[in-house]
């Protein structure tokens, strides 16, 4: 009964039989030295996840001490100490179904290859919760970081018998001559997967790709090698670690959430010294590392500034929802109103379509960026991003491996919110006709400044108080009135955003959070510059660039999660600019006052 409940939970996952140890464990062999698993679970949830011990049986038993734990589970979702696998786990966590700081994935890639390049006999376990999104981007940065084409495992012991006799079938056919006389069958070029982002050089951008990303003529050719890397490297995740639900069916993409994917074809242009070069351009930490040195507290020297992006709107195209849909919508803010999540009237604007900006801990992205500098190898002109640098793995008395050791970064949420956008500006809502949706809304969503954030604050109060007193609620109570994922954010409620825009740090991560109310819609993560026309503006350069706009334009299949009323959503457009050097507008919001 117990495997039977494994299996459920497993769903559409690969599931691996030792049938020597007597184990079935939700695991696979990606290569002979990339295996990727469920959380080792314990206590009731070893019941339907793969039980601690047996994982630990199963891993001694094949491995001995040659192999090496990857967690990307944060403390507040899953833990456990590190002496269960006798001290050689390492943890680089982020939350769930998110894209994580970029600087994550060469921390990552760099670690593991410093692992396997010690032995072939070694191996490196890498598991988050299901063993599917978070380990499978960490899996694929580090087989993109590679310098040979990553293969599936070639030893019998790493697959199941069923799985290892199609492979030998397979093998045999392909060595089958062709009938005499047959006549040549054309090659094809490869179709491009319509999910991958093209990754393609944002240096001299001449048109955007479906992505958004910028698109050149000048790096085709490389531009091609590094799609078809991703798009093999993403094939064999998902030929390893999925199974298809018929003998006939494809099985589901392994890396299946879209902003996981943008990630790795940023990673992909990073590896191919094709990402925007004031990206991580930091210099050298200086001075020299001491013994008291905190890598935090060392002063370091930009090769160029950081540029800043205004963000000025957000177009958000709905297909128009059947009255029984929009009910639904109602009845559920409803509920949310009248629980923990929210207190208040029984009308607030419950179809107010509205977003949340969120990033990760500035302070924590900071500490990440200047590791992954410090590790950086610069053996070569342009540096290995795949590869850690001899001996930086200490800095002072600081211990890269010990950077999660207390839990100082994820014993609580690690996105909070900065910034919301809104419909409060007249036309800001517009019905219309579409020739392939038919009716649709479309929904300008703006900066809401302070000033309009309290009218929307003193608009739901009015409401709570027109329907009854029992419905009324204070001051206090009005601020909960947002779904409460969004009652953290970094400052009380929005912080100097201008009727201009959000200003953000061209090269750090944004999620986009959508709401109907307080009904959850989606979500997309981004980084500003891989979608900006390159190179930013510079108080020093001689030529001029016309270019300081761009739009990014993501149909439905490139959010994550569009479920319920998301379902209903047709495509999102987030219109960004530049902002000139001499522009003295801070990234939002400002420094997080001392204390706080």
């Amino acid at each position: 009964m117990t495997e039977y409940v494994r299996r459920l939970v497993s769903g559409n996952k690969a599931r691996f039989k030792d049938k020597h140890l007597g184990l079935e464990l939700d695991l696979v062999y990606l290569t002979d030295q990339i295996i990727i698993m469920g959380y080792p679970a314990s206590g009731i949830e070893g019941m339907y996840r793969n039980r601690r011990e047996d994982a630990k049986k199963f891993l001694e038993h094949r491995h001995g001490k040659n192999y090496w734990v990857f967690n990307f589970c944060p403390i507040k979702e899953n833990s456990y100490p590190a002496d269960v696998f006798d001290g050689r786990v390492s943890r680089y966590p982020f939350p769930d179904h998110h894209a994580p700081p970029l600087a994550i994935l060469p921390l990552v890639a760099r670690e593991m290859r410093l692992w396997l390049e010690g032995s072939p006999e070694r191996v490196a376990v890498l598991h988050c919760k299901a063993g599917k999104g978070r380990s499978g981007t960490m899996a694929c940065a580090y087989l993109l970081s590679l310098d040979t084409k990553p293969r599936p495992p070639t030893q019998e012991r790493n697959y199941n018998a069923k799985d290892w006799a199609k492979r030998r079938a397979d093998e045999a056919m392909n060595v089958v001559p062709p009938d005499e006389g047959a006549e040549a069958v054309p090659t094809l070029e490869p179709v491009p997967d319509e999910d991958i982002p093209q990754a393609e050089s944002p240096a001299a951008m001449t048109s955007t790709d479906k992505m958004g990303l910028p698109t050149t003529s000048q790096q085709l050719q490389n531009q091609k090698t590094f799609t078809s890397t991703l798009k093999d490297v993403l094939d064999l995740h998902t030929s390893r670690r999925m199974k298809p639900s018929s003998p006939d069916k494809i099985p589901k993409q392994g890396v299946s959430i879209p902003s996981q994917r943008r990630w790795l074809n940023y990673w992909a242009l990073l590896l191919s010294h094709e990402a925007p070069t004031h990206l991580w351009a930091t210099k050298a930490l200086v001075p020299s590392p001491t013994t008291s040195s905190s890598i935090l507290s060392m002063p370091v020297s930009e090769s160029q500034s950081r540029p800043k992006v205004r963000l000025t709107e957000i177009k958000l195209r709905l297909k128009e929802m059947s009255s029984m849909r929009m009910n639904l919508v109602k009845a559920a803010n409803t509920v949310l109103e009248h629980t923990n999540m929210g207190k208040g009237g029984k009308d607030n604007g419950s179809a107010q379509v509205w977003v949340s900006l969120a990033r990760y801990d500035d302070e924590f992205v900071e500490l990440l960026e200047r590791w992954e500098r410090y590790t950086r190898d610069e053996s070569d002109n342009l540096g290995n991003m795949g590869r850690r640098k001899a001996g930086s793995d200490h800095f002072g008395n600081e211990v890269l491996g010990e950077m999660f050791k207390e839990g100082n970064w994820d014993t609580s949420k690690m996105v909070r919110s900065f910034a919301r956008m809104g419909t409060l500006d007249p036309g800001a809502v517009k019905k219309g006709e579409d020739e392939e949706f038919g009716k649709i809304t479309t929904y300008t969503l703006r900066p809401l400044t302070t000033k309009k954030w309290e009218t929307v604050v003193e608009g739901l109060k009015a409401a709570a108080d027109a329907s009854g007193p029992d419905n009324a609620v204070s001051e206090e109570g009005i601020q909960h009135q947002i779904p409460a994922s969004e009652n953290n954010s970094m400052y009380d409620i929005t912080q100097s955003a201008t009727e201009k825009g959000v200003v953000l740090d061209a090269g750090r991560e944004v999620r986009v959070k959508l709401y109907m109310g307080q009904v959850f819609m989606g979500w997309l993560w981004f980084i500003p510059t891989f979608h900006m026309p390159q190179p930013p503006p510079s108080s020093s350069s001689t030529t001029i660039n016309t270019t300081t706009t761009a739009k990014l334009l993501l149909k439905k299949n490139e959010i994550d999660f569009p479920l319920g009323i998301g379902s209903s959503i047709i495509d999102i457009e987030i219109s960004l600019e530049w902002l000139k050097p001499d522009d003295s507008e801070n990234v939002q919001p400002p420094a997080r006052p001392s204390g706080t």
